[in-house]
C-alpha cells in the first residue's frame, strides 16, 4: 500500500511542476496542444478549446506540450516567438510551483505539531568538555557553524560532521543574551557520554512549547531554506568523501525510501507525518534540481536562452535555434542514461537488502 501511495505522491509532485509551466504558458498566450497527468498510454482524455487534457496509465509525472517547444518561432502562439522575459518565467514557473507546494505542505505539517524544535541548548551532557564562557552555555542558540547558517537544531550534528571533515576544529557562532558570540577553533567530536545515546556531540536542544502562527510560518521558512541548500551541502560531502554514489536516489530509490518510512512507522499517524515530510522535501528538491544549468533541465533551457540572447546582442546576429535544440537533446540523452544507471543501482541495493 505504501509503495502505491509513494508512487502517487511522487507522480503528483512532478505533475504539479508541469502545471506551473501550463499556467504560465496560458497566461502569456503560448499554445498548449496537450497537458498530461501521468505518462504512457492514454486512459482518459478531454478536448478543451485549445488543449487536449489527458490522464495516462503510468503515475510518474506528466508533461506540458507547448507550441514551438522545439525552438520553432513560427506563429504568434509559439513559445520562442515570445519575449525572453516571458519565456524565462514559463521555465521557472515549474520549480516555483514545487517550491510553493513544498512550503505549504510543511506549513500544514508544522501546524499539527504541539511544539517546534529549536537550536537553543537546553542541556549539556555530563562530562561535556567545552562548557563555559569560551565554549557553550545552557541557553545559547547555535546560529552558525563555520560558514553554514543553522536553521534548525535537528541537523546541527550533520553540519558539524561536514565542517569537521576538513579539520579537527570548527568555528561556531552562538546567540547569547541577544548578542552573537564567536567561538573559535573548538575541538568538537562525537563521543559516548551515555551508553544509551551512543556517540554524540553532547548537546541537548529545547523546543518551542507554545508556538504562535508567526512562529510556525518562520519555522517553516527556515526548514524550507534548509532543504534548498541540501544540494550544495551534498556536493561538499561528496568532495569530502562523506557521501558516494550509493547515497544518490533515483525514482525507484525515492519510492523505496518513502515505503520504508511508512511501513516502519509505529503508528498510522507517524507514517502519515513521515510521508508528508518526505513529500515536502522531494517537492522542494525537485524545484532546486530542475533549475540546475544542465541541458535538458529547465535550468539548462534558461541558461542557453540567456547565453543565446547575450550572444545575439554582442554579435548583432540571429543564432540558429537548432543549435540550442541539439544541446538540449544531448542533455536529455545524458540525463536518461544517468537515470538508468541510478535506477539499476537502487534495484541492486533493494535486492541485496532483501
Amino acid at each position: 500500500m505504501f509503495i502505491l501511495i509513494s508512487i502517487l505522491i511522487f507522480g503528483l509532485l512532478i505533475a504539479l511542476h508541469e502545471l506551473g509551466h501550463f499556467f504560465a504558458a496560458k497566461a502569456f498566450g503560448v499554445g498548449v496542444p496537450e497537458f498530461a497527468i501521468g505518462m504512457g498510454p492514454k486512459l482518459l482524455k478531454k478536448q478543451g478549446r485549445e488543449t487536449l487534457y489527458t490522464l495516462r496509465a503510468l503515475p510518474i509525472g506528466g508533461f506540458c506540450a507547448m507550441d514551438g517547444d522545439d525552438n520553432d518561432t513560427a506563429g504568434d502562439k509559439s513559445l520562442f516567438a515570445k519575449p525572453l522575459w516571458q519565456r524565462l518565467i514559463i521555465f521557472v514557473s515549474g520549480s516555483a510551483m514545487n517550491l510553493v507546494a513544498g512550503f505549504l505542505i510543511l506549513l500544514i505539517l508544522h501546524g499539527t505539531m504541539a511544539a517546534l524544535p529549536t537550536s537553543r541548548i537546553s542541556d549539556l551532557a555530563e562530562g561535556f568538555p567545552l562548557e563555559g564562557e569560551q565554549g557553550f552555555l545552557v541557553g545559547d542558540s547555535v546560529y552558525r557553524i563555520d560558514n553554514m547558517r543553522v536553521y534548525q537544531g535537528t541537523n546541527i550534528g550533520m553540519l558539524l560532521d561536514i565542517a569537521l571533515a576538513s579539520g579537527d576544529t570548527v568555528d561556531v557562532v552562538v546567540l547569547r543574551d541577544g548578542e552573537r558570540v564567536a567561538l573559535r577553533n573548538l575541538p568538537l567530536e562525537r563521543r559516548v557520554f551515555d551508553e544509551a545515546d551512543g556517540p554524540r556531540f553532547g548537546f541537548y536542544f529545547g523546543r518551542n512549547l507554545a508556538p504562535t502562527a508567526l512562529d510556525r510560518i518562520a519555522f517553516t521558512w527556515d526548514v524550507t531554506r534548509d532543504i534548498l541548500r541540501q544540494l550544495p551541502l551534498t556536493i561538499r560531502m561528496f568532495t569530502a568523501r562523506q557521501a558516494g554514489i550509493d547515497d544518490v536516489r533515483s525514482v525507484v530509490g525515492i519510492v523505496d525510501l518513502m515505503n520504508q518510512a511508512g511501513t516502519e512507522a509505529e503508528t498510522t499517524y507517524l507514517a502519515v507525518m513521515q510521508l508528508t515530510m518526505l513529500a515536502a522535501i522531494i517537492s522542494i528538491s525537485v524545484a532546486v534540481m530542475n533549475l540546475l544549468p544542465i541541458p535538458g533541465l529547465d535550468g539548462g533551457r534558461i541558461f542557453l536562452m540567456l547565453v543565446t540572447a547575450g550572444a545575439q546582442k554582442l554579435f548583432k546576429r540571429q543564432i540558429d535555434p537548432k543549435y540550442e535544440a541539439y544541446i538540449n537533446t544531448a542533455g536529455l540523452l545524458l540525463l536518461f542514461g544517468s537515470m538508468i544507471f541510478f535506477v539499476l543501482n537502487d534495484i541492486i541495493r533493494i535486492v541485496n537488502r532483501g
